[in-house]
């Protein structure tokens, strides 16, 4: 018999290290990564407290986001991408003189890359990207604008072009390396999120920027794939974190209904009370079956576009449902800003949007379903 459900020992271990760090390093800070700062101290203390490494495998990383999400959903994102995740992140192609001190910058949390898909004109849909990329002797020109770009405040870019003339679909994009300091970038332009505001958020234009041969990443026209990849697997960690704040929100309104009396006796006792939080800790349990098994099949090499869409649509939205649910049976208590509930809507409401709507997260659940032939 091969199926099972457990976690390792060293993964079991794993998860009460990062809660206990969250509890005692993330949580106290939560309102600084509120206010718009990026928690490098959290970063470089998770590396020195060997929490975080890019030799991680994928289950592991899972554990580390759902705690971090657990802890403030704000330092999630971060710690994974300091690990390392993704091919696209190991700046495959680039020199190492170039790329390796890129690298260990951004994995002691001394540097941020971000990465630049989305366009004005164009989100979901890679294959109408207009940004150019045009090689000149031993270099490529850029000429683009991305929006919607989590820390554009960053050290390092990795954006997409078109870079084969004539080409259309996904095919014919190419991933690049930039740094920000190369003449061209232009100054970020932040907009004013209403959560999710530790990875600044704004757009930055690319102006005749032009960048050696060997900041190609990856195989020249054949970046969507590279992107795609990201994707499939960076689904199931945005919906961890989700599922790690809905568990805290959860776990705190346990206690809080036990603790408050209402008629003599704890709110606890009322059905319309406690069914709530059974409900909810049902569609929990039910949720991270899914994105483990999603982590779980990355981990051993299988196709999981599927499954990192079935997290990307349905979590966020839940999660959404069960904090506003925790929030509500905190009573007047919980419309406040002194309680974790109305940043954590924030901050879940945007990942309803980023990574893929749900609608386009349906769409490719249908056509692994029926064919693209079928849908569409």
């Amino acid at each position: 018999m091969t199926l099972s459900f457990a976690y390792s020992e060293e993964q079991n271990l794993y998860r009460e290290q990062m809660r206990r760090f969250g509890r005692e390093v993330i949580a106290p800070r939560r309102a600084e990564w509120d206010q718009g700062n990026f928690p490098r101290p959290i970063i470089e203390a998770a590396a020195t407290n060997g929490l975080m490494s890019r030799e991680m495998d994928f289950i592991s990383r899972g554990i580390m986001v759902e705690e971090a999400g657990y802890a403030d959903f704000n330092t999630a994102l971060p710690l994974l991408v300091a690990s390392e995740p993704y091919e696209l992140y190991r700046l495959p192609g680039v020199p190492d003189e170039i790329g390796v001190p890129a690298r260990e910058a951004v994995a002691a949390g001394q540097a941020i890359v971000a990465v630049g898909f989305t366009e004005p004109e164009s989100g979901s849909d890679m294959a109408a990207f207009k940004g150019r990329a045009v090689l000149e002797g031993n270099q490529w020109r850029l000429n683009t604008v991305k929006n919607s770009i989590s820390w554009v405040d960053a050290d390092y870019f990795i954006i997409t072009c078109r870079s084969e003339e004539g080409s259309t679909g996904v095919r014919g994009l190419s991933n690049f390396f930039v740094p920000k300091d190369t003449p061209g970038v232009g100054e970020p332009r932040v907009w004013p999120d209403i959560g999710s505001r530790g990875a600044k958020r704004g757009s930055i234009a690319f102006d005749d920027v032009r960048v050696p041969a060997d900041h190609l990443v990856g195989p020249q026209g054949e970046g969507y794939f590279m992107v795609a990849d990201f994707f499939d697997t960076n689904r199931v960690y945005i919906a961890l974190k989700c599922l790690g704040a809905a568990q805290a929100s959860v776990d705190e309104t346990c206690e809080f209904v036990q603790q408050r009396h209402s008629m003599g006796r704890p709110i606890s006792q009322y059905q319309g009370v406690s069914f709530p939080l059974a409900e909810a800790e049902t569609q929990l349990e039910a949720a991270r079956l899914l994105c483990y098994k999603a982590l779980w099949m990355r981990e051993t090499g299988q196709r999981h576009s599927r499954e990192g869409a079935m997290c990307k649509w349905w979590v966020p939205e839940l999660t959404f449902e069960i904090v506003r649910k925790c929030l509500t049976l905190h009573g007047h208590y919980g419309y406040s800003q002194e309680l974790p509930f109305e940043q954590r809507l924030r901050d879940i409401l945007g990942w309803q949007i980023g990574d893929g709507t749900a609608e386009i997260s349906k769409l490719l659940i249908a056509r692994a379903m029926m064919g693209k032939e079928a849908v569409g």
